[in-house]
């Protein structure tokens, strides 16, 4: 038979869960999504950009670096000016701070499905980190300087992501 310290440790666990699972669906992520929507409107490339690859593209079809150039301006980033949806938001507590962790996903202006997860810093909104699921952008030049920024990018988001909101 279980002794009274073992019967108060698993109902302080339960409680604790209840507590956690509570917050959870108590915390107003609705406040969050415009804060990081605008976030990310304001990191997006110029659509402009787009618009003059894509005509230079119109003029020379064969073009491969064009393409190549269009692509990473027009398929990397994610085009506010169309729906987009969140997922996977979750509340985290790391250090005393309190993190919204999710996903914001969507279109390019090629009309190809993107996505971001994204950490946001309450309760402020203030995006601290995000990882987009694919860069073009990176591989347009054949820099290896850009493609080694992407990287590095990439891993000090990881490294965020697994501290706020694991």
């Amino acid at each position: 038979m279980a002794s009274m310290k073992t019967k108060n440790l698993l109902l302080f666990i339960l409680l604790t869960v209840a507590q956690c699972s509570h917050a959870q669906e108590q915390y107003n992520f609705e406040a969050v999504k415009p804060a990081v929507i605008e976030f990310f409107k304001r990191g997006a490339g110029n659509p402009d950009s787009c618009n003059v690859f894509k005509e230079q593209l119109a003029k020379n079809f064969e073009d491969k670096q064009t393409r190549k150039m269009m692509i990473g301006f027009c398929d990397s980033d994610l085009d506010t000016t169309k729906p987009v949806s969140f997922t996977e938001m979750s509340l985290h507590h790391s250090e005393g701070h309190l993190y919204v962790c999710g996903i914001l996903s969507g279109e390019t202006q090629l009309g190809r499905k993107i996505g971001a997860r994204f950490i946001a810093a309450e309760p402020y909104h203030l995006v601290l980190g995000f990882k987009y699921s694919r860069r073009p952008i990176a591989y347009a030049t054949d820099d290896k300087f850009l493609v080694d920024e992407v990287r590095s990018q990439i891993k000090a988001f990881n490294e965020l992501y697994a501290k706020a909101c694991n």
